[in-house]
């Protein structure tokens, strides 16, 4: 759908550039539209969501290309490119139609008059800024900063708990040594998806540790390897918790239970 979002789904990737420094000072000139009055253009971006739902990535990708060629100014258009690039591992590419996409959406808001019905507004927003944000927040922890920044605002602008955010968000303060703060969004976050265990459960056990609570961490940390028993992230966090309650032998055990290629991935490399 129009400013769908990926959320989480970026991962390292070669960069393909963003577009020309003219090209980019013309777009910041652009007024953004949320809306397409051609009925052309809107078959042709109704066709490439249609590719994108069917996971024709690249099909999509070069329609949603088209269509900002075509209305460079609609904001739907670029976020949408954005998402399929982030597919595509082009994340240079993705965080340049995000932040196009953004700078077009407040735009638009400004040009709408107070109290106006009879125009579309570009009411999404936060969605824009949570796809940039979650896709920063897989680009390195030189962009950890910036994510934090863009989760939240997302949170801001929602206006009500969203758990898609609030993850992120509980991650981007994590990352920032934010402990407290990312306790307690993780824990809005899993009160509100109590009813399927998710990988990200284990980083706020992870982060309960941090801040010591040792009981909170080790009932996350197993309810997530009654889904997830073989997994080796579980096997090392489990294997850091009991050491921390005392039995460091038993961690020592659970540890060598994995296989030396697995223990590489969890060494503190100091």
């Amino acid at each position: 759908r129009e400013g769908g979002s990926v959320a989480g789904a970026a991962r390292e990737a070669v960069p393909s550039g963003g577009g020309s420094p003219a090209r980019r000072a013309a777009d910041v000139a652009l007024v953004g539209q949320a809306y397409l009055a051609d009925a052309d253009l809107r078959k042709l971006f109704s066709e490439a969501t249609v590719k994108e739902s069917q996971g024709n990535v690249r099909a999509a990708q070069r329609l949603y290309e088209k269509v900002t060629r075509l209305a460079p100014s609609y904001v739907y258009g670029w976020s949408n490119l954005g998402n399929t690039q982030v597919i595509a591992g082009d994340l240079l590419s993705a965080e340049d139609s995000y932040t196009r996409s953004i700078s077009l959406c407040r735009s638009s808001l400004a040009s709408v008059p107070p109290g106006s019905f009879a125009i579309r507004k570009c009411d999404d927003l936060w969605l824009l800024h949570l796809n940039r944000g979650a896709l920063r927040l897989n680009s390195g922890a030189n962009m950890a900063g910036d994510a934090l920044r863009d989760l939240q605002i997302a949170d801001e602008l929602r206006g009500k708990p969203d758990a898609n955010i609030l993850q992120n968000l509980a991650r981007a303060e994590e990352m920032a040594g934010r402990y407290g703060a990312a306790d307690r969004h993780y824990d809005t976050a899993i009160s509100m998806t109590s009813d399927a265990v998710s990988p990200f459960w284990l980083r706020a056990g992870m982060v309960k540790l941090q801040i010591g609570d040792l009981v909170g961490a080790t009932d996350l940390a197993r309810r997530v390897e009654v889904k997830f028993p073989e997994a080796p992230e579980v096997v090392a966090a489990l294997a850091a918790m009991q050491a921390a309650r005392g039995d460091v032998e038993g961690g020592r055990r659970r540890w060598g239970t994995m296989v030396e290629r697995q223990r590489e991935l969890f060494r503190d490399p100091k």
